[in-house]
């Protein structure tokens, strides 16, 4: 019981890491949609 009592707390802990993780991949999409659109997208240099 201990040990899935632990993993539960390290799931929900791991809850708010996952999240933030979701909204960087969508502002990462969000910001190459924009700059396809607006024609801005350039290749590093």
């Amino acid at each position: 019981m201990l040990l899935n009592r632990n993993l539960q707390e390290i799931n929900i802990q791991n809850m708010n890491v996952e999240l933030v993780a979701q909204m960087f991949k969508n502002y990462q999409s969000n910001v190459l949609f924009h700059l396809e659109a607006t024609d801005s997208l350039k290749e590093p240099s």
